[in-house]
């Protein structure tokens, strides 16, 4: 009976939660549906197939998340909500500069859903047996609110609280200022964004962006907390293709209690170029693709990031640096990302170098159908004979609907220690939008 009690006011508790701040950031608040309301238009026009982000959809986001070549106000099908007159840019300073605020609560929901096979793992130096095998439904795995838009000409916002396991909270947050699609100034939640983790089709994360420093305190997915970032973009030559560009500087390491656990900053950088394909921000003259599928875009990106850092565990620093470069290659139904990246980690003395790397393809079958495989490596420290690890994840992936994803993906073990512990996986996970 307790723990029925317990439960409910857990669940109370979530709920008033969720209702207070959806109505706290209806005034203050990568593309999600309130956008797909926004513009009532289809989520595959942004989206290769949720999160992961088409060319359009990239354009969009470096616009501010608005529509490239000044078309935002045409079309917009969702009425905003007018804060003050355009005359009152003509008595400014003497009034406040009039802006707008979405005409509905710019918020969405995600919610995910798990079930998988797994081997033991209760002992990793033996190999487990068929009873150490177990199947386990992790519904729901994780629940998350999504809120982003514009406010008025300049302003936009992006932000997501997300539930994970019941006991796990996490939280982003950022504010920018639209200067022009080549400058943005950023606000609140920022980071390198040196992989497309937020974009990834499998349930697994990038291996390089779960690679730790010694000291355990810093993964590269963690960001660079809350801090200050400029970046933009920009179209190449002919309209196709383009740049992008990040800089920026953040306070690192957080916890639960504090935004800034050390005094320290971390800086971090990030810069890519486009050959080919859509332009990065879209809405000059040989902006159309040869085909009109959302999915195809011709083209070969280049890339390259930094962050460097400190990282505090129990009143030692751990100092890191972090660099890395990548590709993304479309072509017709095809595309393929490979990242490397180096990790140096000066801790207790030791100066230790990682590396780690990934490659996977994607090929449309159908719009609706997507078969994928990655293969990951991973070498904890170069400089001495340890063993690595690596392996290769088959799957597929199925929108039922354009915010309705399945997929079904097989995590198998390379390495020969993992082999012993029996670290194959089964994941079959369902993903659901409004």
């Amino acid at each position: 009976m307790n723990f029925l009690i317990s439960t409910q006011r857990n669940l109370l508790f979530i709920f008033l939660l969720v209702f207070t701040f959806i109505f706290l950031a209806a005034d203050q608040l990568s593309a999600i549906p309130a956008f797909a309301r926004k513009y009532n238009t289809s989520c595959s026009t942004c989206h290769y197939a949720y999160p992961k982000l088409n060319a359009f959809g990239k354009a969009f986001k470096n616009n501010g998340y608005r529509y490239p070549a000044g078309q935002d106000a045409e079309m917009t099908k969702e009425e905003p909500v007018s804060l003050g007159s355009e005359g009152y840019k003509k008595v400014w300073p003497d009034a406040i500069w009039p802006s707008d605020i979405p005409g509905t609560v710019p918020v969405s929901m995600h919610a995910i859903g798990r079930v998988f096979a797994a081997g033991g793992f209760d002992d990793p130096t033996t190999t487990a047996t068929e009873e150490d095998k177990i199947v386990s439904f992790e519904i729901p795995h994780e629940l998350e609110l999504l809120f982003g838009g514009t406010i008025g000409e300049n302003l936009s916002f992006f932000g997501e609280l997300e539930w994970e396991h019941i006991e796990e909270f996490a939280y982003e947050f950022a504010l920018q200022y639209d200067f022009s699609p080549g400058f943005h100034l950023k606000l609140g939640s920022v980071g390198p964004q040196a992989t497309p983790e937020h974009h990834k089709l499998t349930a697994e994360h990038y291996n390089v962006v779960d690679l730790k420093t010694q000291s355990g305190k810093f993964r590269l997915r963690n960001g660079a907390g809350g801090g200050i970032e400029f970046w933009g973009a920009g179209n190449g030559i002919g309209g196709s293709g383009g740049f992008t560009y990040a800089i920026g500087i953040g306070n690192g390491q957080n916890d639960a209690d504090n935004f800034d656990i050390n005094k320290e900053k971390d800086i971090f950088g990030r810069v890519t170029y486009k050959f080919g394909g859509l332009g990065e921000i879209g809405g000059t003259e040989g902006q159309t693709n040869n085909t009109s599928a959302f999915y195809e875009d011709n083209s070969f990106r280049i890339g390259g990031f930094f962050q460097k850092g400190t990282a505090l565990a129990t009143n030692l620093n751990d100092e890191f640096s972090v660099f890395g470069g990548d590709i993304d290659i479309w072509y017709n139904r095809l595309n393929v990302v490979a990242l490397v990246m180096n990790m140096s980690s000066d801790y207790k003395g030791y100066d230790r170098k990682s590396l780690a790397y990934f490659v996977e393809a994607n090929y449309v079958l159908y719009p609706w159908v997507i078969a994928l495989a990655r293969y990951e490596f991973t070498d904890i420290d170069t400089d001495i004979a340890n063993p690595t690890v690596s392996s290769l994840i088959p799957g597929v992936v199925f929108m039922v609907r354009a915010n309705v994803k399945a997929s079904l993906e097989f995590k198998i073990p390379l390495d020969d220690a993992s082999k012993n512990a029996n670290k194959e996986k089964i994941t079959l996970q369902f993903n659901f939008s409004i």
